[in-house]
């Protein structure tokens, strides 16, 4: 054998053990994270936004909300994905479990469906704003669009929720 063999065979499979068991770690808590925040938004703001005595300050609040969702979910969207592909890449040949591909993918799924069904919908109440004025906005449309958007983002809190359940039980799995 080899010196090359013999360290592609020894060497290199025990140093990737610990890099797979950090990226693992990583990205489950990343991903919970993430499920935990889009759970929030998705049960608790948009019921508490409306409870504002205001149009004007609903909005606001919404924008606000909007803009501080996106920046946090963006990155652990990011470092979700990362870390769990890294963690399949690197992972022996015996021990690449097709969960790592799926629940390294369903966040960028949430992502892509955060884009194109609620930003369309954050825009469309953006609009509603901007052709009325934020004084003579009609407080139901605001109403009925922060709702419309409050259902809609269950998705995002399904896709997240569903990957995170899968790794949690993936994880037990490998004993890892």
């Amino acid at each position: 054998m080899s010196l090359l063999a013999y360290a592609a065979c020894t060497i290199l499979p025990s140093m990737c053990r610990p890099v797979v068991a950090v990226t693992k770690f990583v990205g489950v808590c990343s991903l919970g994270l993430l499920t935990g925040i889009s759970f929030s938004t998705s049960y608790a703001s948009i019921k508490s936004l409306l409870t504002l005595p205001s149009a004007p300050a609903a909005h606001r609040s919404f924008t606000h909300l909007n803009t501080t969702l996106s920046t946090l979910t963006t990155p652990l969207t990011l470092i979700t994905t990362f870390s769990l592909l890294t963690s399949y890449i690197f992972s022996p040949s015996h021990q690449k479990h097709p969960y790592l591909l799926l629940t390294s993918i369903l966040p960028l799924a949430s992502g892509a469906y955060a884009f194109t069904v609620l930003s369309p919908k954050s825009a469309r109440l953006e609009k509603l704003i901007r052709d009325n004025g934020e004084r003579g906005v009609n407080g139901e449309e605001l109403k009925n669009g922060m709702v419309d958007w409050e259902k809609a983002s269950w998705g995002v809190t399904g896709l997240c929720g569903s990957a995170f359940a899968m790794c949690v039980v993936g994880i037990w799995g490998d004993g890892a």
